[in-house]
């Protein structure tokens, strides 16, 4: 095939091998034929060209990645270059970079989280930190949880908060109530990726449960599970295996009953199940005590005075006085 075409290409006459394409003493169909032979003869002349409009966009591409990366992470061109090596989605990476420049986050952060966890940043979709860091900024929580978790870091939090709900949604909720259920407890941040997998195989396999009581009952993630949950499931299943429930089961007594209620409610008529369940939970005596508020005891305190011999005698005669 390539000798027949080699001929067909030496057959052509010879002005149309040194004559300029854009000139007008060939006809159309030569030119085309001719440009069609050395495409296909891998002629320098017909494929250079092309790769080098090829490699200008990209070397322009990746200049502006530099220079993003610079201005949004605060890298350095070696920083940049390597980084831009271990990645192989550049394209998703800029639309980021835009996004969370955006946000006007400190450039340390994205610094940090580039170097610590690119995996797990370069994995959001377009518009997920956004309504992340949304947010965490309205968590309502106590003040010293919301400080424990953006202790490191609004986007640090973020990327933690994504991981747990990439992960609930694997076990079969939606994106929307996994997000809702994080928001409502943020305490499942704080724990470890897998402590809440760990809660999550718990309430499922062990418990019966499915993964969408999580969405009514959010505190499920923020209770320890060694020292309340499983204590309170090995009473239920022991009591069960002696028939002595009588209504069923639901998730607020493992999640809603305080522990001195739960002692009440199904271990204290059955003294065998104070071992199981960890031991006596010893009532509060119900005894008012009347005291002071806090701050009024100051301004009951005697004042002190000096003693000197002018007082004694003062105060002989006013006992002398009263005889």
């Amino acid at each position: 095939m390539a000798s027949a075409l080699r001929a067909l290409h030496h057959r052509l006459p010879r002005s149309l091998h040194h004559s300029n394409p854009l000139s007008t003493s060939a006809s159309p169909h030569d030119l085309r034929e001719l440009l069609r032979i050395q495409r296909i003869l891998g002629d320098p002349a017909a494929t250079t060209q092309p790769t080098q409009t090829q490699q200008r966009p990209r070397a322009a591409a990746t200049a502006d990645l530099h220079r993003l990366l610079h201005r949004a992470a605060g890298l350095t061109t070696a920083e940049a270059t390597s980084l831009l090596g271990r990645i192989p989605n550049t394209h998703r990476l800029e639309h980021l970079l835009q996004e969370l420049r955006g946000l006007r986050l400190p450039a340390g952060e994205i610094r940090k989280a580039l170097g610590s966890d690119p995996d797990g940043l370069l994995s959001m979709e377009p518009g997920e930190p956004s309504r992340l860091v949304e947010l965490l900024d309205e968590l309502r929580c106590r003040a010293p949880i919301k400080d424990q978790v953006l202790s490191h870091g609004v986007l640090s939090a973020a990327i933690a908060a994504r991981r747990r709900v990439e992960l609930l949604h694997e076990r079969g909720l939606s994106r929307r109530d996994a997000l809702r259920v994080i928001s409502v407890e943020p305490r499942a941040i704080l724990y470890s990726l897998d402590d809440v997998e760990r809660k999550v195989e718990f309430l499922v396999g062990r418990m019966g449960f499915e993964i969408g009581w999580l969405v009514e009952y959010p505190e499920f993630l923020g209770i320890n599970l060694d020292r309340s949950i499983i204590p309170r499931h090995n009473v239920v299943e022991y009591l069960a295996s002696v028939g002595g429930l009588g209504d069923p089961i639901e998730m607020k007594h493992y999640v809603r009953f305080s522990r001195l209620k739960f002692y009440n409610l199904f271990v204290k008529p059955y003294p065998e199940c104070e071992r199981i369940f960890g031991g006596l939970v010893r009532e509060k005596k119900d005894e008012v005590r009347w005291q002071h508020p806090v701050g009024l005891w100051k301004l009951f305190k005697p004042a002190k005075y000096e003693i000197t011999e002018e007082n004694v005698k003062d105060m002989k005669l006013v006992v002398e006085s009263l005889h």
